[in-house]
């Protein structure tokens, strides 16, 4: 017994001695070391755990001389956060950060340039042509959802799109002498577009304005260039300039040789050469933001008549581009306005001309924006003139009555019959 109680008195001893003289490791070193946050500045590191961040930042043409807290703890909107001091100040939207709006700066009222149109109530009007993306992107359930549509063409964050296009127009145009109508229109269905736009996927990384000018207009609207550049796909499945939807520009068509601009003879139809080797971006500033395009190209002002031009269109009022219809350049009392065309005898365009100016403006009033421009490329759309008939048909005021079955797609593809 005695043996007993004198192995259990040792075992307790040496159980004391362990625990006194063994130091104890945390599962996590300086744990119990705490942040001293009594001044009111921040004094956590952030970029501690927001390392990549910080490298993303480092690498911004823009906002790099901003801190974690200029963006993350911004007081002007209207959020309370945790602070120390006596007494100290409890969060309340917020802890130690939250997710900013870039209209948080960037709106009305903000501190920083305000973006045009999206500071408005509502992201504009219906003239910006990038509003339905905010709408998109802000309805999209993310925490800060318009946000998405800032980044995708003001940083290097990687984007992918998807649209969605009617498939192809048909509609009858017809001609009684004095006036053309159309009747008979229908579309067919839609179809998925879709874009990757790929850059180096930091989120954080903003590119100067040169840069978003310069590329995102072609990569984001692929389509759009790819026909401005090289045409669309054919009848027979070559890539030959028979299909320009986007604009009625010059084809190869020996018949035409004796005109050497296009196929009308006169050069108002948005001709550009070498248009893979022009700033695309500033070409299509041209039609789309004729301010832009005024402001940065003065020396364009006599030829382009772009004073005017600037005030038939919406492009004050948009932020990086307007959504058009023909008739924005091209109705009645604009710069551009249709009117005969004098350089080719006997090829007078009656029904948009100045005795009859209510045609394109119809068609904008009648007809969807979608719908409009590729309305007016079922005839203008280069190499597309019926095969039989003459071109007094449609051309020489007085002659005779016509009709013409139009089939017009959306781009990509943009194959058209007229018949």
């Amino acid at each position: 017994m005695r043996a007993i109680l004198l192995a259990i008195l040792l075992f307790g001893i040496a159980s004391l001695i362990l625990f006194t003289t063994i130091d104890v490791s945390t599962l996590f070193a300086g744990q119990h070391t705490f942040v001293d946050i009594y001044p009111s500045s921040n004094d956590i590191d952030c970029v501690a755990c927001h390392h990549r961040i910080q490298e993303e930042l480092n690498n911004s043409a823009l906002h790099s001389e901003l801190s974690c807290e200029d963006c993350h703890r911004f007081t002007g909107a209207g959020i309370t956060f945790a602070e120390g001091g006596s007494p100290a100040t409890p969060g309340e939207e917020a802890h130690a950060a939250y997710k900013p709006r870039c209209l948080d700066c960037h709106g009305e009222g903000g501190y920083a340039k305000q973006a045009p149109a999206f500071n408005e109530s509502g992201y504009g009007s219906e003239f910006s042509a990038h509003r339905a993306l905010v709408l998109k992107a802000n309805s999209s359930g993310m925490c800060v959802g318009e946000n998405e549509a800032c980044l995708a063409c003001h940083t290097n964050y990687s984007v992918k799109i998807d649209y969605s296009y009617f498939w192809n127009i048909n509609y009858t145009v017809t001609g009684d002498g004095t006036e053309w109508n159309i009747s008979q229109f229908a579309y067919n269905g839609t179809r998925e577009y879709n874009i990757t736009y790929s850059k180096s996927g930091a989120k954080h990384e903003f590119v100067n304005m040169t840069v978003v000018r310069k590329e995102t207009c072609q990569k984001c609207h692929k389509n759009i260039y790819d026909a401005l550049v090289n045409g669309t796909a054919g009848a027979g499945g070559v890539n030959d300039e028979d299909y320009l939807t986007h604009a009625p520009i010059e084809i190869d068509d020996p018949q035409w040789a004796m005109y050497p601009d296009n196929a009308w003879g006169h050069n108002r139809y948005h001709y550009k050469a070498n248009r893979a080797n022009i700033d695309n971006s500033n070409y299509c500033s041209r039609c789309h933001n004729v301010n832009y395009f005024a402001s940065t190209h003065l020396q364009k002002s006599n030829t382009y008549n772009l004073t005017n031009v600037t005030a038939d269109t919406n492009s004050t009022q948009v932020h990086a581009a307007e959504a058009l219809w023909c008739t924005t350049c091209h109705g009645s009392g604009k710069t551009k306005e249709v009117i005969n065309d004098p350089g080719t005898p006997g090829m007078n365009s009656y029904g948009h001309s100045a005795t009859d100016p209510d045609f394109v403006d119809l068609i904008a009033e009648s007809y969807a924006r979608t719908f409009n421009g590729d309305i007016c490329m079922g005839c203008h759309e280069a190499a597309e003139h019926p095969d039989h008939g003459s071109c007094c048909d449609c051309h020489v005021p007085g002659m005779k009555s016509f009709s013409r079955d139009i089939y017009i797609e959306s781009e990509p593809s943009g194959y058209c019959t007229n018949s």
